[in-house]
């Protein structure tokens, strides 16, 4: 089973779950919250990719520490946050959608969307209890020109 994890030495597994294997950066305001989303997304056959492994700090994130690879670096199709509380302003381990936004990556949110600041960035936001699955392989197939319905 996939979490999000530094992924500096992983090379990527195929799997019969997904139509077509996403590589998704899931980043979160708490760690059991993102780790949670990632576990239902690896079950569907993607890859996740993080900033920081679960439970470490989120600063330094992997760019900055030896041997572990920045999720920029190795690409992704959306970044996912899970919001698992309502805060008005990033949270430290939500340092990675600024980044993805950067890069031209989709947005997708999910959970607790009060005060959300990513809100008008997103380009889809699930409520709280939401598999994430369906909407973000939606995301990634209209980025590649595939439609799918969720």
């Amino acid at each position: 089973m996939d979490s999000p994890q530094d992924h500096s030495d992983r090379r990527p597994e195929r799997s019969s779950g997904a139509a077509t294997r996403r590589r998704i950066l899931v980043v979160g305001t708490d760690d059991w919250a993102a780790e949670q989303a990632a576990t239902l997304l690896a079950e569907a056959g993607h890859e996740t990719l993080s900033c920081h492994p679960p439970g470490e700090p989120a600063f330094p994130c992997n760019a900055f520490v030896d041997g572990r690879v920045c999720p920029l670096d190795v690409g992704f199709d959306v970044v996912l946050t899970v919001r698992a509380r309502p805060l008005d302003q990033p949270a430290v381990g939500e340092i990675g959608v600024i980044c993805g936004l950067r890069a031209g990556a989709a947005l997708v949110t999910a959970g607790l969307g009060a005060r959300n600041p990513f809100a008008s960035l997103a380009t889809r936001a699930l409520g709280t209890g939401t598999d994430p699955t369906t909407v973000v392989e939606a995301v990634a197939s209209a980025l590649s020109g595939v439609v799918t319905v969720p």
